[in-house]
């Protein structure tokens, strides 16, 4: 592999990319023509392809990024964790002025490190909600500047705490029908709604003037993970001690295990599995 040497620590996009078509050559390397489809995911390490429970892995030279002295046991979940937060955030950058409100929903894998990189990248105010009091303390530790529990009270609170305007952007890291729920009720006109979490939840949209299903004007995406330079901005931001990865170690052969931890919310921040 031309430019590495044995025992060099790196870390693989999060998604397989083919570098040459027309969307990768635009930097939009996450919707790759060759492996992804219109409505399907682009290939990922472990969803389709052979992915990282392994002791070695077989990739290209062009999925690796090098993170120099960052350990690679805590920088392993940025290829996922932080890449997708990365790119939520990228792609509403316009709307995180200083005057604005982020809501910022889940204070999990993806949502805690999607706090530090709002605090490290804006200086927009972040209201955080969970309904675990552990990813609370997370999100105070990690510098929310409002922290909320994520009940049937957190609407009431955010339009009081905006003024009745609602919140510039939302970033909903769950994705579950009450997370969504909040999310778009809480959005403000010409507002920002990014769902990243995957938990099932949907709203309907009804193309006319009525209804109080989404402010006029809300741009809402559903995004898919994150470019290649969203890992590279990543890297770099661990690199300058911004970014701090909670995690929970298992060996490999413990995989099981932590995959129950994952599914019963054991785990604060990110699993790793070590060979």
């Amino acid at each position: 592999m031309t430019g590495y040497q044995e025992g060099d620590a790196v870390v693989l996009t999060l998604t397989w990319f083919c570098g040459r078509c027309r969307n990768c050559v635009q930097g939009k390397t996450n919707a790759c023509l060759v492996e992804g489809s219109r409505t399907g995911i682009t290939r990922t390490p472990g969803v389709g392809p052979d992915g990282g429970m392994a002791d070695y892995v077989k990739v290209k030279a062009l999925h690796v990024d090098p993170i120099g002295d960052l350990d690679p046991v805590t920088a392993a979940p940025l290829a996922d964790a932080g890449t997708t937060p990365m790119h939520a955030i990228n792609s509403a950058r316009t709307a995180l002025t200083p005057d604005a409100t982020v809501v910022l929903i889940g204070v999990g894998g993806p949502g805690h490190l999607g706090l530090q990189i709002l605090k490290a990248t804006t200086a927009s105010r972040i209201i955080a909600l969970d309904t675990d009091t552990t990813k609370l303390n997370v999100a105070r530790t990690h510098g929310a500047d409002v922290v909320l529990p994520s009940d049937a009270s957190a609407v009431g609170k955010i339009l009081e705490l905006t003024d009745g305007v609602g919140a510039d952007v939302v970033f909903d890291f769950v994705g579950v029908q009450p997370t969504v729920t909040l999310a778009r009720s809480v959005v403000a006109n010409r507002g920002v709604l990014r769902i990243v979490g995957l938990g099932g939840g949907s709203f309907e949209f009804t193309a006319n003037g009525s209804g109080d299903v989404l402010p006029w004007g809300v741009n809402v995406q559903r995004p898919n993970g994150g470019t290649h330079q969203d890992l590279r901005e990543v890297i770099a931001l661990a690199q300058q001690g911004k970014l701090h990865v909670e995690n929970t170690t298992y060996p490999l052969g413990d995989f099981q295990k932590a995959v129950d931890d994952l599914h019963h919310g054991r785990v604060a921040g990110r699993a790793v599995l070590i060979p």
